[in-house]
């Protein structure tokens, strides 16, 4: 039996994962944050509390303890700069890149206070790796992501924590296809293998840390 926790665990990626690990092993668990579970994502006070109620759990439920923190909650807006309000870009860095540091901070502070060698998936994306016009605050908060996991994968190592850096290309998702409707979606990367794909991540003994880890066709 092993835990994890999943952000946006409602629909696309997020729901790939929770399926496929639900799959592996009926006794595993996920504890959802997402829309679903009424449970917003920069809610940061309350995402502390969640952490916090593990405080609370006796000897014999500290198997119910999160083992791995994925981190996939994100939207995207389309337009140029021109079209992109100041609101816009607050949200998208709130939810992409804000809501992802609160996270992985307290995920940490747990794992570091039961003496966890937990793990965290933050799902970035290519577009965090080069020029995205149309997308460049999306893009900016997934560069954004992807060097501060840089930094926390080394912050963290003395208490052999580790942190994966996932950057899907273009995946069959919801979001894809309000912002690309007229793409070849039967022939790009479905959801269930990135999930399958993070999944294993979790699972496995590996010597990864800190790698960008492009997952694309």
């Amino acid at each position: 039996m092993s835990n994890i926790i999943i952000t946006g665990s409602s629909r696309g990626i997020g729901a790939a994962i929770a399926k496929e690990w639900c799959y592996r092993n009926k006794e595993n668990l996920y504890y959802p944050i997402s829309r679903w579970s009424d449970f917003d994502i920069t809610n940061f006070k309350k995402f502390k509390e969640f952490i916090k109620n593990f405080d609370n759990f006796n000897k014999e439920d500290e198997k119910y303890y999160p083992i791995a923190l994925v981190n996939n909650a994100g939207i995207a807006k389309q337009g140029s700069i021109f079209e992109t309000s100041i609101e816009s870009i607050n949200k998208q860095f709130n939810v992409n890149f804000n809501a992802i540091v609160n996270t992985t901070k307290e995920y940490t502070k747990f794992c570091i206070n039961k003496k966890i060698e937990g793990k965290i998936i933050n799902i970035a994306s290519t577009a965090g790796l080069g020029a995205r016009p149309g997308r460049a605050i999306y893009a900016a908060t997934k560069a954004a992501l992807i060097n501060f996991s840089l930094s926390m994968s080394e912050e963290l190592k003395p208490y052999s924590i580790k942190i994966y850096i996932i950057c899907p290309g273009a995946v069959n998702t919801d979001m894809r296809h309000e912002l690309e409707p007229d793409d070849d979606f039967k022939n790009m990367l479905q959801a269930h293998e990135v999930g399958k794909f993070i999944c294993n991540l979790i699972e496995s003994d590996n010597f990864l840390n800190g790698q960008i880890l492009e997952v694309k066709k």
